[in-house]
């Protein structure tokens, strides 16, 4: 089954540990009961004057206690996870540990009720289920699963007659048949979990790493591209970019005479129309009326004739919003990595240059009087 996650294995726990955070309320109420019950079972069994001690039965009421028992530490760990305490990474593991012990628990309790002539396999059922409610990586849990029937299979391999025994044979097949179908059923459930969780998880990193105004990259994304690119950098990479830093020029003009929605359109349609003039590159509104335009690609190759289509487009025109005509028009500078230059010394050239051409702008058409 293809896990629907990314590689990253520290992502993919964080993601799983968010989701399981959700029903911390719930897994804590269920583990108590079960824990109570179960140790309270044992201790009334131990102190019970009908029982003929057993070394199988002994071993089946220890183990019970005991691996259950563990369902107290866990309570106790989300009770600190309700007071975040635990970060997603632990809790996501701790849960994934928590489903083991419950499917190695079941698997030996099947095989001892097996030995008392019990081929009941309720409490493999019942440790399955919790196990794949408390696992939610379809690849863990299928895992665990399979290693539980291989431990039964090969319980079998040497101890025949017990399942092959005449009167059990065909309650054995059909528990076997079962408990494969309930494996199945509860991998399926949880790959749709990781699916939507994942599909969540995207969602809500690119809702953080977008500007919702624009639609381009936001101020976040780009300190982060900064960070790659001077990285790239000092590990001696050759790395082929150039920096378009621009802004709007009367903007403060528009906003004082219209209003601020008049603005923003200004800068809406200096979003909606950037990316088109460089389809390579990395868009980023930084905020205000500030833009940044790191060119990649085949931008960077065809560097002149990009940037000469967006003169024509970008640095002087008459638009409409609301029946009213508003100029737009965009200072921008730029500049061409040359070797050795990281982000900043190029940045520092490219801001030179925009407060040239704003200058140059303003005066051509006429801006500053307006």
């Amino acid at each position: 089954m293809k896990r629907p996650l990314k590689e990253n294995v520290s992502e993919l726990l964080e993601i799983i540990g968010n989701h399981l955070r959700k029903y911390r309320i719930m897994a804590i109420v269920f583990l108590g009961i079960i824990s109570l019950l179960d140790i309270g079972f044992s201790i009334a069994w131990f102190i019970s004057d009908d029982i003929v001690a057993n070394e199988k039965e002994v071993a089946y009421y220890i183990l019970q206690g005991i691996v259950l028992g563990v369902s107290l530490i866990y309570i106790f760990l989300m009770i600190l996870d309700k007071k975040e305490k635990i970060s997603n990474m632990k809790l996501a593991v701790a849960y994934h540990i928590y489903g083991f012990l419950l499917m190695a628990w079941a698997t030996l309790v099947y095989m001892l009720d097996l030995t008392l002539g019990e081929p009941s396999i309720i409490y493999l059922m019942i440790g399955t289920i919790i196990a794949g409610l408390f696992v939610v990586e379809p690849i863990f849990f299928t895992f665990f699963s399979v290693l539980s029937l291989i431990s039964i299979l090969i319980y079998f391999s040497f101890n025949p007659n017990e399942f092959f025994d005449g009167t059990l044979i065909w309650e054995n097949v059909f528990n076997l048949v079962a408990y494969a179908f309930v494996i199945v059923l509860l991998a399926l459930r949880n790959y749709r979990v990781t699916i939507r969780e994942n599909r969540a998880y995207k969602k809500l990193e690119e809702m953080s790493y977008i500007d919702e105004l624009t639609g381009l990259y936001n101020e976040r994304s780009y300190i982060s591209e900064i960070e790659s690119i001077n990285n790239r950098i000092d590990d001696g990479e050759d790395v082929k970019f150039a920096v378009i830093l621009m802004d709007l020029n009367n903007l403060k003009a528009t906003n004082d005479k219209y209003g601020h929605r008049f603005g923003c359109s200004l800068v809406v349609r200096c979003g909606q129309t950037i990316p088109g003039l460089f389809p390579t590159s990395k868009c980023f509104h930084v905020g205000g009326d500030e833009f940044i335009i790191i060119v990649y690609g085949d931008d960077y190759d065809n560097f002149e004739e990009r940037l000469k289509n967006f003169d024509e487009k970008m640095i002087y025109s008459i638009v409409q919003f609301d029946g009213v005509d508003l100029i737009f028009s965009v200072a921008r500078g730029y500049s061409i990595r040359k070797e050795n230059e990281h982000y900043k010394d190029v940045l520092q050239i490219a801001d030179s240059e925009m407060y040239i051409h704003k200058k140059y702008v303003k005066e051509k058409y006429n801006l500053a009087k307006r």
